[in-house]
C-alpha cells in the first residue's frame, strides 16, 4: 500500500474515533426528538415515530424533494434519449 493511502486510512480512522467518542449528543438526546417522541402520535395520528415525523412534520420537505427528483429523473432521461 502507497504511503498517501495509509495517510489518508489513519487520518479517517482517527476522525472516526474523535466522532464517536462523543456519542451522547450525537444520538439525538435533544429537546427536539424528545418533543418528536412525547407528541408525534397525538399531533399526527401515525404509531410508527418515522411516519410521523417524514409525513406529518416534514411534508412540504418531502414533497419538494419528491419533485426535485423528478425534475432530476426526467433530465436525466431526455439527456440520454439523444437523436435518432
Amino acid at each position: 500500500m502507497s504511503s498517501i493511502k495509509v495517510i489518508i486510512l489513519v487520518a479517517m480512522l482517527g476522525c472516526l474515533i474523535f466522532v464517536s467518542l462523543d456519542t451522547e449528543e450525537i444520538a439525538g438526546h435533544n429537546e427536539t426528538a424528545q418533543y418528536y417522541v412525547d407528541r408525534g402520535f397525538e399531533e399526527t395520528g401515525a404509531h410508527n415515530i418515522v411516519t410521523s415525523i417524514y409525513l406529518g412534520y416534514r411534508a412540504y420537505d418531502t414533497l419538494g424533494e419528491m419533485m426535485a427528483l423528478f425534475t432530476a429523473a426526467t433530465g436525466v432521461f431526455l439527456l440520454s434519449k439523444g437523436k435518432g
